[in-house]
């Protein structure tokens, strides 16, 4: 596997319309707001969640653009990013802030168990520290879904979150988002 930042941004550009670059998931892990946990599949066979850690997203800024950090190999075998998914946190919320799964792993449960993994994770990860991450607090977690978007609307749902709202346009070209929401 590539650099990390690499995989992130090759996933997001093949399922999202708005295409990034490097700079996009760089500022991202460097923030305090977001948490980023990737599903990585273990020589074709180990399917598994980790968070990005501190030490992790500080090795990508510490090597320049010619040494970049190779996350994949652990001595002979190879690691393989299937998928992220970044929450954003707020005082009141934890938000689904991006959510994706390389086209070639989609509809296989790759996202379900990712998304269940991840949140039960991250709150784990919040309620063990002994002073709790202002940036991670609330009791619910939010998400918006295009509403033209039948996959990813079905897997909400079937994991328990519920239409609150819509905003109108959202998206332009009268698109809407479904705002959703599932208590902790």
């Amino acid at each position: 596997m590539k650099n990390i930042v690499d995989e992130l941004v090759k996933i997001h550009n093949e399922n999202f319309k708005n295409k990034v670059e490097d700079k996009y998931f760089s500022e991202m892990m460097l923030s305090e707001q977001y948490e980023i946990y990737c599903l990585f599949n273990f020589m074709r066979e180990n399917i598994f969640i980790e968070k990005l850690k501190k030490e992790d997203k500080n090795k990508i800024f510490e090597k320049s653009q010619k040494e970049k950090t190779d996350f994949g190999k652990n001595e002979k075998f190879e690691k393989n990013m299937l998928g992220y998914v970044a929450f954003y946190g707020t005082i009141e919320s934890i938000d689904i802030f991006e959510i994706a799964i390389k086209k070639e792993y989609q509809g296989q449960g790759f996202g379900e168990k990712l998304l269940i993994e991840s949140m039960k994770n991250l709150i784990k990860d919040n309620e063990n520290k002994r002073i709790k991450n202002i940036h991670f607090s609330g009791d619910k977690f939010l998400l918006e879904v295009n509403e033209n978007n039948e996959k990813a609307l079905k897997l909400y749902k079937k994991i328990g979150f519920e239409e609150i709202s819509i905003r109108k346009n959202y998206y332009g070209n009268n698109e809407n988002a479904i705002i959703m929401m599932k208590s902790i």
